[in-house]
């Protein structure tokens, strides 16, 4: 996909939001379920940028690339983190240590996603984003 301008980026976040919980929505979260508390994270945090995105394409037009980037990443990361969460919740024959190690990188991910989610959000918080 080629991004020309922030509606761009708002149509991939969407799209990631999509993927992970299509039709229904976010399941109701269970504490126990750390994986159903991360996807949940994952969802909000593209659903809000990208709805946020889009409104500000509508006041502030196609953006810079710079712009752009945090945005995509965090698409691409939680996109990546879900593929992993896949990974350690349908595996036929449980090998722990690689099971381990996707929760590792999984943690890692959550942890880049929640540092974008901030940037993306006092990014669209400045006032001159809001003129």
């Amino acid at each position: 996909m080629e991004v020309e301008s922030m509606d761009d980026v708002a149509d991939c976040l969407l799209s990631v939001a999509w993927n992970i919980f299509p039709l229904l929505g976010k399941p109701p979260e269970r504490p126990e379920n750390r994986a159903e508390e991360i996807r949940g994270f994952l969802v909000d945090s593209c659903h809000d940028a990208g709805m946020r995105a889009r409104e500000w394409a509508a006041v502030h037009g196609a953006g810079a690339e710079a712009d752009h980037r945090p945005f995509l990443r965090l698409a691409e990361v939680a996109a990546d983190t879900n593929l992993f969460l896949s990974m350690v919740s349908g595996t036929l024959v449980a090998d722990q240590e690689r099971v381990h190690r996707r929760w590792t990188e999984i943690e890692g991910l959550i942890r880049e996603a929640r540092n974008l989610a901030e940037g993306v959000t006092e990014f669209l918080d400045r006032p001159a984003a809001l003129a």
